[in-house]
């Protein structure tokens, strides 16, 4: 199985590339991050810029507040229907 986990914060994706010599709590927790993804054989990280998935980006910025938990099987929230057929264009145009 791949797994990449895609991060948007270059700080720490430099932070996870240095994990070892990094002496605080992000320490371990990067050094827990980095050995969960060598345990699935083929995990990695890498740097994802806002503009390379902004429906996860409009997921993390929502203004609203659910009062309960939400989740979504079948079909996307409505707040990111739009990106994700603009995403679709793009992908089939480009």
């Amino acid at each position: 199985m791949n797994l990449v986990l895609e991060i948007g914060c270059l700080s720490l994706t430099h932070k996870l590339a240095a994990a070892d010599s990094i002496h605080t709590e992000l320490g371990i927790i990067c050094r827990n991050i980095t050995r969960l993804l060598r345990e699935t054989g083929n995990g990695a990280w890498q740097y994802a810029p806002r503009e390379g998935n902004m429906a996860a980006h409009l997921m993390a910025h929502v203004k609203t507040r659910w009062t309960e938990r939400e989740v979504w099987y079948d079909r996307p929230p409505l707040i990111i229907v739009d990106q994700i057929e603009l995403d679709d264009v793009a992908a089939t145009s480009g």
